[in-house]
This record gives C-alpha cells, sequence and structure tokens, in this order.
C-alpha cells in the first residue's frame, strides 16, 4: 500500500476544533464544573497531538524520506 499524506485542510480544521475544545474547557473550569474541564482538556490534547502528527508525517513523506511501517 502506498504512503498517503494527510490533507492540510483537514489538520487544520482539527487545530481549531482543538482550540475551541480548549476555550470550552476554560468555560467548563470557570463555571466550578472540574471534570468536564478535564475530558475536554484531555481530548484537546489528543487531538493536538494528532495535528502534531499528522504535519510531521506530511514533511517526512514531502522530504522523500522513508516512513516506517
Amino acid at each position: 500500500m502506498g504512503k498517503v499524506k494527510i490533507h492540510s485542510l483537514t489538520l487544520t480544521a482539527l487545530l481549531f476544533s482543538s482550540i475551541s475544545m480548549a476555550l470550552y474547557a476554560g468555560r467548563n473550569f470557570s463555571a466550578g464544573e472540574t471534570g468536564y474541564g478535564m475530558v475536554f482538556v484531555l481530548l484537546c490534547m489528543f487531538m493536538l497531538g494528532l495535528v502534531l502528527y499528522g504535519f510531521d508525517r506530511i514533511r517526512r513523506l514531502g522530504d522523500g524520506g522513508t516512513e516506517e511501517s
């Protein structure tokens, strides 16, 4: 199977979604709902990790480097 790049528009949408989750987490913390705030902070961190991985994958595949399976 060939190497697949992740479209940068998809990564940008994921980044904006992560930012909105961080803002929603802040709103939950200020309202005293710590549980909901922690859930959205964890989701935000997970999505940011996916975005960073996606941009790193695009960079490695764009340079002609090899991607380990």
